[in-house]
């Protein structure tokens, strides 16, 4: 899947100068020059694999909850709405977090607040499993959400900062394909770990089954990841930025012996590194304090709110609001959907999905005396793994074309195929193709995330790009969680109404990327 964290990328493009071998430029070399001449290698390679296991972490912690809800629904008893709300505080916390992170790895480095977020993400995720109910699951979800922002976005700045211009892009996307792989781990481990049925009865209120164990589980890959990133250097484009040019180019020198596999740095041209404009802006904000930086905030708002780029901003948002709604709203209700799909008497007539769904009556369910089902069906754990591992094929061919394809054509081309399957869902009845065709919506909708970034970047200018790249997720992140806690309720008053409306905000996403700029 498509994270919203690609937004946070190294988003400033610069051209290397032309240069002779051997040459050395007056004043030293730029940052991109000496990045270049370190060469791409190993480091660059295990940089991907770490940055994508970051962003496997944030997944783990939002999607994770997806297999974990059906199956604690009766021990907490939750009902639809408390579900939807605490599936989605994750993407509330992360939201709410997201400058103050950002302001920390830009001030304090990227490498620090990587280890430490993660580490933090890890131990709120997994004393989740110690939650009796409603509110404090709630709480410690969104806990975890504040702190998972930080890998969520870090990462690909970290990455991009490591990498070289010229493989920038390809590399960020590659590392975007872990998304996919994230689904396909939590469903794994959650068929593995839900298919036993023990109980450790702790104390007369608190027994500890299956469903907790899977929190801790689903945490690992991110403590891993944080111990991992605490054997990596920090980011020599952030030493630059702090006017520590030495370490940054000892870091260098480090990176070009590892790509070249030799143990002299003779070869490496670079002596001194010279100061980047946007570089000296950014120090001259540390310098100038608190006021500083608030004044420079607003300075890179105000562009984005004046014409012509309020009308590309408002669109972009629209576009986010209806990606994220699917992505992480749908996305979320996906594995119980698919239980209440595959729960079904095999001797009853194939029904649609939303006559399904509406008659079942167990997506709500209630804390009465009506007896509660929280057995989760192979079925959703296998159909959970096929939206891992189409995102993952997805994720390779997207970026494999994106850079020969006109993005505003990939948008409208994700658009209607995530439009269409969520229309055909009504019409359908045979209970493997309505996952396929859920899995086509969900995966398709969420790569517009992808793109949406991809056309922030290149509509907005440098100075106010990543600003109106962190305004416009914002806005997909709150509706991610409006859609998570209400997506089910909606779907029980009036189901084909529901995806109708999905589908036409979709839709009307498709028409509204004619009126974007041409690169």
């Amino acid at each position: 899947m498509a994270p919203s964290a690609v937004s946070m990328v190294f988003t400033v493009e610069k051209t290397v100068g032309a240069l002779e071998k051997g040459q050395k430029p007056p004043g030293g070399h730029s940052f991109d020059e000496a990045l270049e001449l370190a060469g791409f290698g190993r480091v660059q390679i295990v940089l991907s694999i770490l940055a994508g296991l970051g962003m496997m972490a944030s997944i783990n912690e939002a999607m994770g909850m997806s297999i974990i809800l059906p199956a604690s629904q009766c021990d907490l008893d939750l009902d639809a709405g408390e579900k939807g709300i605490v599936g989605g505080a994750v993407f509330l916390g992360t939201m709410c977090s997201s400058y103050f992170w950002g302001y920390l790895a830009d001030t304090r480095g990227r490498q620090l607040i990587l280890k430490y977020a993660l580490f933090a993400t890890s131990f709120f995720g997994a004393i989740s499993c110690l939650a009796t109910g409603f509110t404090s699951l709630l709480v410690l979800r969104f806990l975890t959400g504040v702190c998972v922002a930080a890998p969520a976005s870090t990462v690909y700045a970290y990455l991009g900062e490591f990498t070289t211009p010229s493989r920038r892009s390809q590399m960020l996307s590659f590392a975007s394909v872990w998304g996919g792989v994230g689904i396909v781990y939590v469903s794994l481990v959650g068929w593995w770990i839900l298919s036993y049925d023990w109980v450790l009865t702790i104390s007369d209120s608190f027994e500890f089954k299956p469903w907790r164990l899977l929190f801790i589980i689903n945490t690992m890959p991110g403590f891993l990841n944080g111990i991992a990133f605490c054997f990596c250097p920090e980011s020599p484009k952030f030493l630059v930025s702090q006017g520590r040019n030495e370490e940054a180019l000892e870091i260098l020198k480090k990176v070009y012996k590892l790509n070249k596999g030799t143990d002299s740095t003779d070869g490496y041209e670079v002596t001194s590194l010279r100061l980047d404009p946007e570089d000296a802006i950014t120090r001259e904000q540390s310098e100038n304090g608190s006021g500083g930086l608030l004044k420079s905030m607003v300075q890179q708002t105000l562009p984005i709110v004046k014409l012509p780029y309020l009308v590309y901003f408002i669109i972009c948002c629209v576009h986010n609001i209806g990606a994220f709604a699917i992505y992480g709203g749908l996305g979320l209700w996906f594995p119980e959907i698919m239980n209440q799909v595959f729960s079904q008497d095999a001797t009853q007539i194939e029904r649609k999905v939303c006559a399904i769904l509406q008659r079942n009556k167990t997506l709500p369910v209630t804390s009465d005396v009506v007896l509660c089902d929280d057995e989760v069906k192979i079925e959703t754990f296998l159909y959970t793994l096929l939206l891992g591992i189409i995102g993952c094929i997805y994720a390779l061919i997207t970026s494999a074309v994106l850079g020969r394809i006109d993005q505003k054509v990939m948008m409208v081309f994700n658009c209607i195929v995530a439009g269409v399957s969520g229309i055909a869902l009504q019409f359908i009845t045979n209970a493997y193709a309505v996952a396929i065709l859920f899995c086509l919506e969900i995966v398709f909708a969420g790569y517009c995330v992808l793109l949406v970034n991809a056309n922030v970047v290149a509509i907005f200018p440098t100075n106010v790009r990543a600003m109106a790249v962190a305004l416009t997720n914002m806005i997909g992140r709150l509706s991610c969680f409006v859609a998570s806690a209400v997506i089910g309720l909606l779907i029980l008053q009036n189901c084909p109404v529901t995806f109708y409306m999905l589908s036409g905000l979709l839709f009307l996403c498709a028409g509204l990327t004619f009126l974007l700029p041409k690169k």
